[in-house]
């Protein structure tokens, strides 16, 4: 049921404006007010004193398509057998028959756009995509890339969704600082109106491109070529984010507008995959993109509405990216759907105050390994291998290198982690507390049981 206190919205004034902006592969203590930067991000900062910074927040799987699937529908992907990125209309069987945020708010009136990074229709430059595209998944607008990835300089190659078609185009511009001018444009033209824009930026994920200027604005002598231009791209988000604040402010529409900003997954770092290294920093946390580790799923985010949350305050509660839905469907005094099992909570009031609890008892995790063979499972295909994660409170525990294909093979050993005084996970205490580790283990499977059985695949391409 929705909060009383935001029931009512939409009968005492305009429905809200919904903006998320979404960065891709920003490590977690690539942000001030998250960890000790060297980048300066005060647009970012600014957004963080005007609103709610939440520091337990997590995204649903630690993988572009995954998380993004999660993200906009409220709902565990593995509700609808995604466990990785996937691009076959088999594999997306029960995907394309979900309703995303942007769906319901059109339903209720909004002009809805997504600007930026799509990545759900497929990989690369693939059209006639082989799955429906973002005009059919709830967006009147869009403009942007349709993969994983791209490079950032004018020319670039990019779609825009026009006149009932798609138009190829080349960038004129920085892709993040166009990808700007879009969402403002957007803005600009609906302002009258409630309006959800979804800002996809593919930075900081690599290639790593950057403009000089950027580079500049990093003034930490010690650090690397590579880091001051992953640094750079973090200078352009977040002189993007002014931008949209500039924007909404022009309009007398701050305090009228919801704004989330997050990360889709953890950081790439120097250890993942090649094509995705980008030098972020998740620390204290261990692990990186692609990992159940709090260094990829863990992710800085900021929840901003002037006027109605309390700014310059911090919200440690265990949190989630499936946690946006049922928000942004509160604040618009929208009822969330009742033919779908929504996995996300609202947030608001946690965030007002108005709840002192926590809004999940736990989350839970499974990720296909995209790790190579290693010396713990010699000779096995580790592409049907799995990792499994569950979180409750400080507790964490965690399960590698499970095979899922051959019910009779022998199950890995659950490692579990104090984050209260281990949030590195280093120190696995599974021996030391058996009762804690099996009643995790126990809420885990009860959980796996509600989803859908993953597709096995001989083979798949790992890159974006």
């Amino acid at each position: 049921i929705v909060a009383s206190a935001f029931a009512s919205a939409a009968e005492t004034k305009k429905m809200p404006n919904i903006v998320i902006i979404l960065a891709d592969d920003l490590g977690y203590a690539d942000l001030r007010m998250f960890g000790d930067s060297e980048i300066p991000t005060p647009n970012l900062q600014h957004l963080a004193d005007s609103g709610v910074k939440l520091t337990n927040a997590h995204v649903s799987a630690p993988i572009c398509v995954a998380s993004r699937m999660g993200l906009l529908t409220g709902r565990y992907q593995h509700r609808f057998g995604v466990y990785d990125n996937v691009y076959s209309p088999k594999e997306n069987r029960l995907w394309v028959r979900e309703r995303t945020l942007a769906d319901e708010l059109k339903h209720h009136g909004y002009r809805t756009a997504n600007v930026g990074k799509w990545h759900l229709s497929g990989n690369g430059r693939s059209m006639p995509w082989l799955l429906p595209g973002p005009h059919e998944r709830g967006f009147d607008e869009f403009v942007g890339i349709e993969g994983g990835m791209d490079d950032f300089w004018a020319g670039t190659s990019l779609l825009r969704f026009q006149d009932g078609r798609y138009i190829s185009f080349d960038a004129p511009k920085y892709l993040t600082d166009f990808f700007a001018d879009e969402a403002v444009a957007f803005i600009e033209h609906n302002k009258a109106q409630p309006f959800f824009l979804y800002l996809g930026f593919n930075a900081p994920h690599a290639p790593l491109h950057a403009l000089d200027d950027d580079q500049a604005v990093v003034e930490a002598s010690w650090i690397s070529p590579e880091r001051r231009i992953y640094g750079g791209m973090i200078v352009a988000i977040d002189r993007a984010v002014g931008e949209v604040l500039n924007a909404l402010n022009k309009h007398g529409l701050r305090k009228d507008t919801l704004v989330i900003f997050l990360n889709d997954n953890g950081g790439g770092g120097n250890n993942a995959a090649k094509h995705t290294r980008n030098t972020a920093r998740n620390v204290p946390f261990r692990g990186h993109k692609f990992d159940l580790q709090q260094g990829g799923v863990r992710t800085p985010m900021i929840v901003s509405w002037p006027g109605t949350l309390p700014g310059g305050q911090t919200f440690a509660g265990l949190s989630s990216s499936l946690d946006i839905v049922p928000t942004a469907l509160a604040a618009a005094g929208i009822d969330p759907p009742t033919d779908r099992e929504i996995d996300g909570v609202n947030l608001l009031p946690f965030l007002t105050g108005g709840n002192n609890g926590e809004p999940h008892d736990f989350l839970c995790w499974q990720q296909r390994q995209w790790t190579r063979p290693n010396q713990r499972s010699p000779g096995v295909n580790m592409r049907t291998l799995h990792q499994f994660a569950i979180r409750s409170g400080d507790w964490k525990a965690i399960r590698n290198d499970q095979p899922i294909a051959d019910s009779k093979a022998k199950r890995r050993s659950w490692e579990l982690y104090d984050l209260s005084r281990d949030p590195g996970e280093l120190q696995d205490v599974a021996t030391e507390y058996p009762e804690i580790t099996e009643r995790l283990a126990t809420q885990f499977e009860d959980w796996q049981s509600q989803m859908q059985t993953a597709i096995q695949r001989a083979s798949m391409n790992p890159k974006r």
